[in-house]
């Protein structure tokens, strides 16, 4: 999700891009290298081959909803996969990486209270694990070996492209298909819901910017956002969209800590979340029904 559009958007600036997955996708404008993490030889081999100098890091297991039986492989993908990269920059001298980090490295924490970036991370998921630990090797290769990288802590991205569970793209499917979504309600935790786009401008910011002032940024929406707040914003894309509170409904998309503070990103990413729930809503519906017809086409 965020790695294809970061690559579109430096592609159409007119960046050379060289792009990595376990597929190749078709049809792309920039030339591509399979790569199946944690493999750590596929990053020497692009970077030398490509003359690679900044690299974006988006590649991961998406989700602590992802591999749940399988704690140890979201580790060597997400936590060897960072290290491996974070060897080959030091060996080549690579002059930026921005990594994609997670609100999910922080762990529970009061909802009431907003959450900067000097709060201490604290995960009780394995993925959010993986995140923390990749941080903390971030720093130590900064320090120790000077390699310049930055996290992004990123809360609930949405848009298209994404695949994994979503409740804004739920929501859009269930209403366009006249149904109420299922949604579980719990205390203790937040809603945090940023659009794509924005998300994707303060990468590439961070990517070329000429000094960070710290090692990693909260990128969100800033408040708390209510269930009844999403509903009535993708109605206005979807008017049939509803949420039908129950016991076993989607419990994915909510974290046990306050809105992360977003002032330093701000101030050194020019990060602010423009998109509306609202208008993120209707380019959801848009890319949902245009992959609907994608498919009745094929």
């Amino acid at each position: 999700m965020l790695g294809h559009a970061i690559a579109a958007r430096l592609a159409g600036e007119g960046h050379r891009v060289v792009g990595m997955d376990r597929a190749a996708p078709r049809d792309l404008p920039y030339p591509t290298i399979t790569h199946d993490l944690p493999d750590p030889h596929r990053w020497h081999e692009a970077i030398v081959r490509h003359g690679v100098t900044r690299v974006v890091h988006a590649g991961a297991v998406s989700g602590p909803m992802l591999l749940r039986d399988a704690p140890a492989r979201i580790a060597d993908i997400n936590l060897a996969g960072t290290v491996a990269l974070l060897e080959a920059a030091r060996i080549h001298s690579i002059r930026r990486i921005v990594w994609f980090s997670s609100i999910m490295a922080y762990g529970p924490r009061d909802v009431a209270a907003p959450v900067d970036e000097e709060t201490p991370l604290q995960p009780v998921t394995v993925y959010g694990g993986t995140k923390a630990a990749g941080e903390a090797m971030l720093r130590a290769y900064h320090a120790e070996h000077g390699v310049d990288a930055v996290a992004l802590r990123v809360a609930s991205c949405y848009g298209p492209g994404r695949t994994t569970a979503c409740l804004m793209r739920t929501l859009v499917e269930d209403g366009l298909a006249g149904r109420a979504t299922p949604v579980r309600v719990e205390s203790g935790v937040t809603r945090q819901h940023v659009y794509i786009d924005d998300v994707v401008a303060a990468a590439c910011t961070a990517l070329f910017a000429s000094g960070l002032a710290q090692r990693a940024y909260n990128l969100g929406p800033g408040v708390a956002q209510s269930l009844d707040e999403i509903v009535q914003a993708v109605r206005q894309a979807v008017p049939r969209a509803d949420a039908r509170v129950v016991a076993d409904g989607m419990g994915w998309n909510t974290f046990p800590l306050g809105p992360l503070a977003i002032d330093a990103a701000r101030r050194d990413l020019d990060f602010a979340p423009r998109t509306t729930l609202a208008a993120g809503a209707v380019q959801v519906r848009d890319w949902v029904l245009a992959r609907r017809q994608d498919v009745s086409s094929s």
